[in-house]
């Protein structure tokens, strides 16, 4: 098989020869990193193969056994995006665009921020931040600022929660 893919020369990346082999490769990627979009595992196997035949079929037998889900995938960044990262919608949002996530699913993943309280989330991130430091100065509400302003969180609940999170300390002061 010739190819005109540069990354399919070097050393250690072996092409794949068929269609079984470029599913193979993707069932290992897959078992190796745990969850991906469709697009990150088309880019994946365009470093095997150039054949777009092949990499359809991999990708359709996969979606098919239900090994690729990009709803599965999406709502799992959501999730850990709400959970574990503390990030605001809008950060969620661009995580998930960056990812690949087609826009139907991602809207359909992103429904559980509706019900969800954006100052709790921005507030419990200030607490990992400031360790129980209260934010009594222009410079700690600026610095608190930005860094809800780079999780994602909207500037109506960064001022709340820098509220909430001085008032949990006994400050009612509140520089914004």
């Amino acid at each position: 098989m010739t190819t005109s893919n540069p990354k399919l020369k070097r050393k250690g990346a072996r092409p794949a020869e068929n269609a079984e082999d470029a599913y193979g490769y993707a069932l290992w990627y897959l078992n190796k990193f745990g969850d991906t979009s469709e697009s990150n595992l088309r880019i994946k196997l365009r470093n095997k193969t150039d054949n777009q035949e092949w990499i359809d079929y991999a990708i359709n037998k996969l979606i098919d056994q239900g090994y690729q889900s990009d709803q599965r995938y999406a709502e799992i960044l959501v999730r850990r995006g709400m959970e574990t990262k503390s990030w605001g919608r809008s950060r969620i949002q661009q995580e998930l665009a960056r990812k690949g996530i087609p826009r139907d699913i991602m809207a359909e993943a992103m429904q559980p921020l509706d019900d969800d309280d954006p100052v709790a989330r921005a507030t419990v991130a200030l607490s990992k931040k400031f360790r129980g430091r209260e934010i009594d100065s222009e410079k700690d509400s600026a610095k608190a600022t930005r860094f809800l302003v780079t999780r994602g969180f909207d500037f109506d609940s960064i001022s709340k929660a820098i509220r909430q999170h001085n008032e949990s300390l006994g400050n009612d002061e509140f520089f914004l």
